[in-house]
Order: C-alpha cells, then sequence, then structure tokens
C-alpha cells in the first residue's frame, strides 16, 4: 500500500504593490542676518602650505594615471612615501 503526500494549497492573494515613493519637500537653508563671512567647506588656497598642494597634485596624478576615483588607503601610503615620506 503506498502513501501520498497530500500538498497545502496555496492561497491565490494579489501581490502587494510598493507603496508610491514621496518626495521630501525641499529644504532651505536657514537665513543668517549679521554673517560677513561666505560659507564655505575647505579652506582658501592661500590657507594652503605648499606641501599639502604637493600631496594633493600627487593624489591627482596618481588618480589620472590608473583611473582610480579614490585611491586605496595602501596606495595612498604609497604615495606618501615616493614623496619622500620615511619614518623616524
Amino acid at each position: 500500500m503506498a502513501t501520498t503526500t497530500k500538498k497545502k494549497p496555496r492561497s491565490k492573494q494579489a501581490p502587494v504593490a510598493a507603496p508610491a515613493k514621496r518626495r521630501a519637500p525641499a529644504r532651505q537653508k536657514p537665513v543668517l542676518e549679521d554673517v560677513d563671512e561666505p560659507e564655505r567647506s575647505s579652506p582658501a588656497m592661500a590657507e594652503v602650505d605648499a606641501e599639502a598642494l604637493e600631496f594633493i597634485a600627487a593624489i591627482d596624478r596618481f588618480k589620472k594615471e590608473h583611473g582610480r576615483p579614490f585611491p586605496s588607503w595602501s596606495e595612498v601610503l604609497l604615495i606618501v612615501r615616493q614623496l619622500g615620506y620615511r619614518r623616524p
């Protein structure tokens, strides 16, 4: 006598549609009165010393030569060593 296993019937529910995405309201910058300095995220080039500019140029050269938008930390260390850094 062979036994058969009955399978449970699957429920036939319609697939649930993803909710519509809402756009977040545009944020406005707060208005600051009596502020003399403009907003800036990086220092002016006059405030950057020659060694920093040399490092920035070396990183940019590496990125162009190797087609990499972001060098790894190992590659940054390689660049720094090529610039002449040695541990004391």
